[in-house]
């Protein structure tokens, strides 16, 4: 028996078939139940969590289109249901969660194959209806947002059409729905997960090479540390948490350097410190705080294994890292929100084989994994997941029956899903 990771035939035996409408999902009536899958394929978008606990997944990409339909996820019966549309088709947002529970959504790109929005939306949990507010004073994509502790939205950087960062930020007040200017930073931001408003009120944003501090009371930003960190890296496609004591935990990245490091932040000395690195380097992973302190880092991609599984924590008070149960489908840029009662939701994104995913998992943290067995998998045969995001090698079937997906019997593994070279046994 051989053990061996490839996130890629980990998907080919995991997904199912998803629906590529997106049409009828604006029509549909609010109360409509969905189920435990999304209405439509979703990816390129901010999963957001109301005060009530429920899911908001508004607009998005659906691998063929930009989207203006959205849904809601109620973790008490595990169902998706349709609430009301944007009133603009959007991905590439920015979303956030106001203090007296409405949803904020601005920027990213329309249905167009190319363009910007300055357009911002908010959406009434109690109502499920959207209403446009006064429009951001430049276009964005992908910018980074965070709400302060007096209740204002700063939405920083993004890029233009041309993918060009963008050197800007600007502040929303809820109680005057009115935009103002404030200082530029000195470098430029945007992404989703790349900001975190530490405990003493300030703003951390960490995007590109510099990372950079932005103090409310005066409007002014500051260097964050040296440049690249402690790791000396560029950032992007990376998560960044603030964990219970007020430290920041920054993972992963797109280039080789940022994927395989992780970093923390002090804000007590505005310093960097390398921990250490995670056990499989990742990007376009997701990256949430867990009940008891730790920090859940899950999926992602990386160039030498495709989009993965496999699944880790960080833990805080030893600065050290443990693998834990993988995700049942391999997903990038997916959603990853903690839900009451410490499960975690993993919705959408993309992977190899299924391309834009509807599917939906509620993942329970754990402190480890113990890999499955061929002997415990009665009847397993060929490749199969160990539940760790591994595979095994379980063999042929007795008696010369065929191998299937499901077991021994029915229709042949296809010879080209088996692992390359020979495999030990």
């Amino acid at each position: 028996m051989h053990r061996f990771s490839k996130s890629f035939f980990t998907a080919i035996l995991f997904t199912a078939v998803f629906s590529c409408s997106s049409g009828p999902a604006s029509d549909e009536s609010l109360s409509a139940q969905v189920g435990q899958t999304l209405s439509a394929p979703r990816r390129l978008l901010p999963f957001v969590q109301l005060n009530d606990g429920r899911v908001l997944a508004a607009g998005g990409h659906d691998g063929v289109r930009t989207l203006s339909s959205c849904e809601l996820f109620e973790p008490s019966t595990g169902l998706w249901s349709v609430t009301g549309p944007l009133k603009v088709a959007r991905r590439n947002h920015a979303a956030v969660v106001l203090s007296d529970g409405r949803v904020l959504v601005a920027g990213g790109s329309p249905q167009q194959l190319v363009g910007m929005l300055s357009s911002v939306e908010l959406y009434e949990p109690s109502t499920g209806e959207w209403t446009l507010a006064a429009p951001m004073s430049t276009p964005r994509v992908d910018p980074a947002a965070v709400v302060l502790a007096d209740g204002r939205v700063l939405v920083v950087g993004g890029s233009d059409v041309d993918r060009r960062q963008l050197r800007s930020a600007e502040l929303f007040d809820p109680a005057t729905g009115l935009w103002t200017a404030t200082e530029t930073p000195g470098w430029g931001h945007g992404g989703a997960q790349t900001a975190v408003v530490l405990l003493d009120g300030r703003a951390l944003f960490v995007s590109g090479m510099q990372a950079e501090l932005y103090e409310p009371s005066s409007g002014r930003w500051m260097k964050a540390g040296s440049a690249g960190g402690a790791a000396g890296t560029h950032r992007s496609d990376h998560t960044v948490t603030r964990l219970m004591d007020g430290r920041v935990l920054v993972v992963g990245g797109s280039t080789s350097r940022a994927a395989e490091t992780a970093e923390l932040f002090n804000p007590a000395t505005d310093s960097w410190v390398l921990v250490a690195s995670p056990h499989l380097p990742r990007e376009s992973h997701g990256a949430v705080l867990t009940e008891d302190g730790a920090v859940l880092v899950v999926g992602g991609y990386h160039f030498s294994s495709g989009t993965l599984a496999e699944a880790e924590r960080f833990e805080p008070s030893t600065g050290t890292w443990g693998l834990v149960k993988a995700l049942q489908v391999p997903r990038r840029g997916g959603g990853v929100v903690q839900l009451p009662g410490g499960e975690v939701l993993l919705v959408g994104g993309f992977n190899d084989a299924g391309g834009t995913l509807s599917s939906t998992e509620r993942y329970v943290p754990g402190h480890g994994c113990v890999p499955a067995t061929c002997v415990a998998q009665d009847g397993a045969c060929g490749v199969v997941p160990d539940g760790c995001g591994g595979l095994l090698d379980c063999g042929p079937c007795d008696g010369g029956a065929q191998c299937a997906p499901e077991g021994c019997g029915a229709q042949a593994v296809d010879s080209s899903l088996q692992p390359p070279g020979p495999v030990a046994r």
